[in-house]
């Protein structure tokens, strides 16, 4: 279907309608061999390979001589000692503790297999994918020149897939260094060389801003050939598509066991509840026994015996036979308080870590940029407010409870006197 649109300039051109298409620009998995085709994938189609693009096909040792061989040999000859060279500066890199990475890879994507298939029925190639592969040729051809601290080792279109798409690989070139290499591996300091602000916070920072300029571009491209962009979030940028769709299973998976910690928690608190008003309950009943035995110790009479040095105690037989009561039912009770504590500690310690597990699933859902979308997704309360109103409810159920035994504590007092 064609439709007819004006230019600035009044003049009448012809684009398709094809509809918004989506811009996809992620961390691709960096693996050269399926890049440039020397072991062919089930999802590759064998016959469509010669209509793939390369760009750049340059040996990834070779590439690191390029950007880093100059400042490796003038560091070397600065160097007394033997031990103190390096001889392979991207197996330096590999070992890293920086977490720098040898090299990194972007792939750009317009459109969706439903949307901008490479080739139609007749293995022809789809006019979307004459527009997208167009958009995306220029794009791979201006990379090195908008990106100078990018070095662009490898650099293909692949064609022979479901949608047409650019692998982007390329090693970041940070000059200036006062020790060590002058020129050296990083990509944060390669965003700022080409004047990206510094980061200012997670969402804020270099990676992200070079991203949206980039997108920014593609959209430009694209516009300029007549195909809508459909706008959506860029959080899936530092994600693989794999990696993307993990992170929504375990998002999923999280909101289930939240449930479950929540119900858990609940019992968990009720329980508690329960056996700190079963050992108040005991610790009151001991203290009555030890009343008891301070009075059962006034009916004693203290006798010593000619021989031995050792007092004995004289009472009456009922007397006797209450003491032996009440020491029996004092043990049964002690076992009883101590059992109850230990199960109390053990209570304690697993809402203890359900609280710790929680925690680190609010910052696992803070980190991946998902907090909004989780909320949105458990309902229009979170899950610490729903957690804190069960607290109160509890802690109110417990001052009732309280009242109410102190009013009986009362009336008791009252028959009494």
């Amino acid at each position: 279907m064609l439709s007819l649109t004006y230019n600035t300039s009044n003049k009448r051109k012809e684009v398709e309608d094809i509809g918004a298409k989506t811009i996809s620009f992620v961390k691709g998995k960096g693996s050269l061999n399926h890049n440039n085709r020397e072991f062919i994938h089930d999802n590759v189609n064998e016959e469509r390979i010669a209509w793939n693009r390369i760009y750049k096909q340059e040996n990834l040792k070779e590439a690191y001589d390029i950007c880093f061989g100059q400042a490796l040999a003038e560091y070397n000859a600065k160097q007394k000692r033997k031990d103190r060279i390096k001889s392979d500066y991207m197996e330096e890199i590999k070992h890293s503790g920086n977490k720098e990475k040898v090299f990194y890879e972007n792939v750009v994507q317009i459109g969706k297999m439903d949307d901008t298939s490479v080739a139609d029925e007749n293995g022809e190639l789809t006019e979307s994918a004459k527009k997208a592969i167009e958009v995306l040729d220029i794009y791979a051809k201006t990379f090195q020149e908008r990106n100078p601290n990018l070095y662009v080792f490898n650099s293909v279109m692949h064609l022979d897939e479901a949608t047409p798409h650019l692998h982007i690989d390329y090693i970041p070139v940070a000059h200036g260094y006062k020790n060590g290499l002058q020129t050296r591996n990083s990509l944060t300091k390669a965003f700022q060389e080409m004047g990206f602000e510094k980061a200012t916070g997670k969402r804020e920072n270099e990676t992200m801003a070079w991203q949206k300029r980039e997108r920014a571009y593609l959209k430009e491209l694209c516009e300029e050939r007549g195909i809508e962009i459909e706008e959506l979030g860029i959080e899936r940028d530092n994600y693989t598509l794999p990696e993307y769709k993990q992170v929504m299973l375990e998002t999923a998976k999280l909101q289930e066991r939240i449930n479950e910690l929540k119900a858990q928690e609940k019992a968990d608190k009720v329980t508690i509840d329960k056996y700190a008003l079963e050992a108040r309950t005991l610790r009151t009943i001991e203290k009555a026994i030890k009343e008891d035995e301070k009075a059962i110790k006034g009916v004693a009479v203290p006798v010593r015996t000619f021989l031995k040095n050792d007092e004995y105690v004289k009472i009456k037989k009922s007397d006797w036979e209450n003491i032996l009561n009440a020491y029996t039912w004092a043990r049964s009770r002690e076992k009883l308080l101590d059992n109850y504590e230990d199960r109390i500690a053990k209570q304690e310690k697993t809402i203890e870590e359900l609280q710790v597990f929680k925690r680190k699933s609010e910052r696992f859902l803070s980190e991946v940029g998902l907090s909004e979308e989780f909320c949105e997704f458990i309902g229009p309360k979170s899950v610490k407010k729903e957690l804190e109103k069960k607290r109160k409810e509890l802690e109110t159920k417990k001052e009732k409870l309280v009242h109410s035994k102190q009013e009986q504590k009362g009336k008791k007092r009252e028959q009494e006197i």
